[in-house]
């Protein structure tokens, strides 16, 4: 990635766990309790605030991620067996006012379709897979959805449209007030932030 980005004459920075949280991925992985609490599940939280500090510290007005089709599909039915539905709330576009917007450019392409786009267009990316994608339930949701996509072409697309309106009217119905986090400082819903829940967590146990 850096030398791509070189390539391209775009900046390239790193922010890595250690620097932020004082401590590894898999540092604080050891310190879980068993593997109820999926590996994914930690990386996503710790991952979101590293991408905040990073558009702070950038002084950018815009994330762009990239989620593509398959990953939206996919958070949405962990969301929905996981019985969260607010964060289903979330996944509708980010068309607010905000200081800093969050906005996925891939969501609608698959992702087959950008792997196949990178490879003919000889663009470097990652093919090594997570060493711990098996944990949770995901990679049997991304199974279950390829196979019902091979043999009803377009079910994905479907699906995504009837995600939108879902989530455009669980977004509005989502009043929850903004607070500042006891502990970091950082904004969030209740008296303490996710991160710090997290890792204060994994500390005592």
């Amino acid at each position: 990635m850096e030398e791509f980005c070189k390539k391209i004459n775009v900046e390239h920075k790193v922010y890595p766990y250690n620097s932020l949280f004082g401590t590894t991925l898999e540092q604080i992985l050891e310190l879980r309790n068993g593997e109820k609490t999926s590996s994914c599940s930690i990386c996503g939280i710790l991952r979101r605030r590293a991408i905040d500090f990073g558009a702070s510290d950038l002084q950018v007005d815009v994330i762009a991620t990239g989620h593509n089709l398959d990953d939206m599909l996919q958070t949405f039915i962990i969301n929905i067996i996981s019985g969260d539905t607010k964060k289903i709330g979330w996944m509708d576009p980010d068309t607010s006012e905000n200081k800093i917007r969050k906005i996925k450019p891939f969501c609608e392409i698959y992702e087959n379709e950008i792997v196949f786009y990178a490879f003919t267009n000889e663009i470097p990316f990652q093919s090594e897979e997570c060493p711990h994608m098996n944990e949770g339930i995901r990679t049997e949701i991304r199974n279950f959805l390829n196979s019902l996509e091979k043999t009803h072409s377009g079910i994905k697309n479907n699906m995504y449209k009837s995600i939108l309106k879902i989530s455009s009217t669980l977004k509005e119905s989502n009043n929850s007030e903004w607070k500042t986090c006891s502990k970091c400082g950082n904004e969030c819903t209740g008296d303490i932030c996710s991160v710090c829940n997290t890792l204060t967590n994994l500390r005592l146990n």
